[in-house]
């Protein structure tokens, strides 16, 4: 972890994102707040310029919001793509530097997998993270506020159903780690059958085994990836 805050630190726009997601949701959050008061003091009290100076508002906040959501989709997209970049060129580096001893622990697939699909999916996290990790957080909070605003007694069924929510997550995330782990060993034995195929595939050429190659693959893929 501390390898990679070391590389975020490069990239000072991320302490950007969290400012354009809480602008993001304050005006997402803001629409609803919009139409109860169209409701409440335009329709009811039969007020069309108030519905039209109301409704004029519910689109600029609309528009500014694509517009801030669309910059935060940019810096997370440039932060998550140059993270990962950076981090399979300093693993890379590394693994140059491992004594052979070092080097026999793993086998090539392996490594193939730490920088390949490995990093892939930590620069996703990084990705995402910039989006949803702090836009669902953010969302909860403002939500809440503006639904306390509007009736409190819906706060009743956010109070209930938040603690519901947290419970299946956790349920979710504790059943589905373990699977994750067997997948990650999967596609390295996978990997290893790939690049064995490919390195010899002048000698499987020779012999016109690729017939014979393809079955295995195949055979192969049923056994690693299907759980």
């Amino acid at each position: 972890m501390k390898k990679y805050w070391e590389i975020l630190r490069n990239y000072k726009n991320l302490l950007i994102s969290p400012f354009l997601v809480l602008i993001m949701i304050l005006y997402e959050t803001a629409q609803p707040m919009f139409m109860a008061h169209i409701v409440d003091n335009g329709v009811m009290q039969g007020d069309l310029s108030y519905i039209l100076r109301t409704g004029l508002y519910m689109v600029l906040t609309a528009f500014l919001s694509l517009a801030v959501s669309i910059g935060n989709i940019y810096i997370s997209s440039y932060t998550g793509i140059g993270f990962g970049t950076d981090l399979r060129r300093t693993l890379f580096a590394k693994i140059q530097q491992l004594a052979f001893l070092d080097i026999d622990r793993f086998t090539p697939a392996s490594l193939i997998t730490r920088l390949t699909n490995d990093i892939t999916k930590i620069q996703m996290v990084i990705l995402m993270s910039m989006r949803m990790l702090l836009r669902s957080p953010l969302m909860l909070v403002t939500a809440l506020f503006f639904v306390l605003r509007i009736n409190r007694d819906l706060g009743w069924i956010l109070a209930v159903s938040i603690p519901v929510l947290a419970i299946s997550l956790y349920f979710i995330l504790s059943r589905g780690f373990p699977y994750f782990i067997r997948v990650q060993e999967r596609v390295d034995r996978l990997n290893e059958v790939v690049r064995e195929n490919l390195i010899n595939i002048r000698v499987v050429k020779s012999f016109v085994r690729e017939d014979f190659e393809s079955k295995k693959l195949t055979t192969k893929v049923k056994i690693y990836v299907i759980l």
